[in-house]
């Protein structure tokens, strides 16, 4: 079988396509013929750098992935041969064939007309997504909200979510006018572009001066520090990740104003959620698949890759010329 490995940080050219034999499973481990992979930015983040904690090359990358049961190991009663598995491949996930954890499989399954490859993203991308604004951020009806880079595989799910749970005014940042475009059809009220200088003065005249509520920034570096002057008293910023590359100083006048205006900043990471709150996870999980089953939240695949394209895909990723989620078929 084909499987992605890498033997050292870098470039997307250090992703290497080969040969290996098909895994057996053994106890409580279950073999899935992989139909779809989920790929995500965080995957090129770790590939790239040691900054994400400390590899033992090889490296087969982990991930979600959906496809169907061929065999299964021992303890393994209620998985069948043919039946079709969405869960979490600790390793190999990257591959025409993965070992699945029987304790790593979600089930049920939302009951929609979703693809496999709009089902293999909901794990990461929208339950990231569910969270930021429930759990996070605890975002109420009416509520305003500015999501930054709206059209991107989390956020564009977020900006679906945002809407499908009342709130108010949903101001959408991205880089590019097809990327806004995007984000007004899944529902943006006001569009503005985060790379032109004044950006944060065009999401003051929005709200009239009043600022927003809840601000989604995974940009960090200065759209960071832009963003919170913009948070209205008692609003809450939610900063998960960091696609400019660039942590920033946060300078003492900026925490000032949180301060007196009761205002909160805040980090989310899915994975610290899953570990310390598993019972969280899987209520989110219930939820999100209510929004999914009623029509309205839905990934939006926007590009499939061959497994054989994989650095081609994470070239895709990190010059953010993406918008919506990106796949691997193998």
């Amino acid at each position: 079988m084909k499987i992605v490995r890498y033997y050292e940080h870098g470039g997307p050219e250090v992703l290497r396509v080969e040969e290996a034999p098909i895994p057996q499973p053994e106890a409580e481990q279950i073999l899935l013929q992989v139909e779809a992979i989920d790929v995500g930015y965080i995957d090129s983040q770790v590939r790239a750098s040691a900054l994400w904690g400390t590899l033992t090359f090889p490296v087969a990358p982990g991930g979600y992935v959906y496809g169907r049961v061929v065999k299964v190991g021992s303890g393994v009663e209620e998985i069948h041969e043919g039946d079709h598995l969405l869960g979490f491949a600790p390793s190999g996930a990257y591959a025409e064939y993965a070992l699945l954890p029987l304790a790593n499989r979600i089930l049920p399954l939302p009951k929609t007309t979703l693809s496999a490859e709009e089902l293999v993203t909901l794990p990461v991308s929208g339950e990231t997504a569910y969270h930021l604004l429930a759990t996070s951020a605890r975002l109420q009806p009416g509520e305003s909200i500015l999501i930054h880079a709206a059209a991107g595989g989390v956020m564009h799910l977020a900006l679906q979510l945002a809407r499908a749970m009342g709130a108010g005014q949903i101001i959408a940042t991205a880089s590019s006018p097809n990327k806004l475009t995007f984000a007004q059809e899944l529902g943006a009220d006001v569009l503005i572009n985060y790379s032109e200088p004044n950006w944060a003065k065009q999401v003051e005249q929005a709200t009239g001066g009043k600022g927003v509520d809840v601000i989604l920034d995974a940009i960090g570096d200065q759209i960071l520090l832009e963003s919170l002057p913009l948070l209205a008293p008692f609003g809450r910023l939610i900063f998960y990740g960091l696609v400019s590359g660039r942590l920033p100083a946060i300078p003492p006048e900026s925490l000032a104003g949180l301060m007196l205006g009761s205002k909160r900043f805040q980090g989310f990471s899915i994975m610290t959620l899953m570990q310390q709150h598993p019972e969280l996870i899987a209520r989110g999980r219930e939820e999100l698949y209510r929004y999914v089953e009623r029509e309205e939240v839905r990934p939006r695949i926007t590009r499939t890759f061959a497994l054989a394209d994989i650095a081609e895909a994470h070239r895709w990723l990190e010059a953010r010329a993406s918008y919506g989620k990106i796949v691997m078929r193998p």
